[in-house]
């Protein structure tokens, strides 16, 4: 009896053995037998037009630019040069660009997402932060100038220095940029859509300017002009302005070759449909001039507010050409 009992214990300790070794070899490394290797991973295949067609986009993607900030260096500033094809150049340096935030950087983000039209090319929408509160507020100061002759970069002419331009808590309030691929016969480029509410504190040009090299970066206010409370918005609304609407009243940037050269095509072309253009309205709460005078006692002339009550963007066609 008890040769039988030690024959079944051998036995139930001989199949836990075995049971143990077996999960040990699974779980250790090294050769596996054919039966027992993982199925060969497929190459990437390309996708058919169709397949692609079926692609959708759910939400898109959020994004912010919390804590933005760009600021030059006073012995070695970022400067923006347009030179024209007779040699003259206009240039904003000793760039400083920033901006605010809200409290939570991804409350109120710009959204980027694809967009179906009804019977026309899908379109990329970029949508503005709402900014109800106006907490995502731009600055700007830069330094701008004119020379009336420009060779290889360096101005060889005169150079008419004209002081800093700034500009303070400038919101853009919704809106946003929407491009698609162009429906007009016989026409490549790129269609586009552009609007938003803007808001602005101050924009101010002061002729003094900065003196090179300051690293202190202050500004000479004793001669200025300064803009106070500036509002665009549409007139209808009270919202955003969309200047160009992709689908009844597109933009188009495009680059088009003619018998004078190759050149960039900026254009809002006509409605397109029956709808009518939209109607924006700018307010401008002051504006006032502010010079030295005598004696030390600033003379200030103050011409108030202004404002138009209606105006719509109907054409607009330029074409900025790199050679004569």
């Amino acid at each position: 009896m008890r040769r039988a009992v030690a024959s079944a214990e051998s036995r139930r300790g001989a199949g836990l053995l075995l049971a143990a070794l077996m999960v040990a070899a699974a779980l250790a490394p090294g050769r596996t037998h054919a039966a027992d290797a993982p199925a060969p991973r497929g190459g990437m295949q390309p996708l058919e037009d169709s397949e692609l067609a079926s692609v959708r986009g759910a939400d898109g993607i959020n994004f912010n630019l919390s804590n933005f900030s760009l600021t030059s260096s006073a012995t070695a500033p970022l400067n923006l040069t347009y030179q024209s094809t007779n040699g003259s150049s206009l240039t904003l340096g000793r760039i400083d660009l920033s901006r605010s935030d809200d409290p939570d950087g991804f409350a109120d983000p710009y959204s980027l997402s694809l967009k179906a039209r009804t019977g026309l090319p899908d379109l990329i929408a970029l949508d503005f932060p709402l900014n109800t509160a106006g907490a995502q507020a731009w600055s700007l100061t830069a330094d701008f100038a004119n020379c009336d002759k420009m060779v290889a970069g360096t101005c060889t002419g005169q150079n008419f220095n004209g002081g800093t331009l700034q500009l303070t808590g400038l919101t853009m309030k919704g809106g946003g940029l929407y491009v698609a691929p162009s429906v007009l016969a016989d026409t490549q480029g790129i269609a586009f859509g552009f609007g938003t509410r803007l808001d602005i504190g101050t924009l101010a040009v002061y002729s003094h300017g900065r003196t090179a090299g300051d690293e202190t970066d202050t500004i000479d206010t004793s001669d200025k002009l300064v803009i106070s409370g500036i509002h665009l918005f549409d007139a209808n609304s009270q919202g955003a302005w969309m200047l160009a609407d992709v689908t009844t009243h597109p933009g188009l940037i495009n680059a088009v070759t003619d018998a004078n050269g190759s050149y960039l095509h900026l254009q809002v072309g006509w409605p397109t449909s029956a709808a009518a253009v939209t109607t924006g309205q700018l307010v401008i709460d002051n504006i006032t001039f502010t010079s030295p005078g005598t004696g030390g006692t600033p003379v200030v002339t103050n011409l108030g507010a202004a404002s138009i009550a209606g105006m719509q963007l109907n054409y607009v066609d330029i074409k900025l050409r790199t050679t004569p």
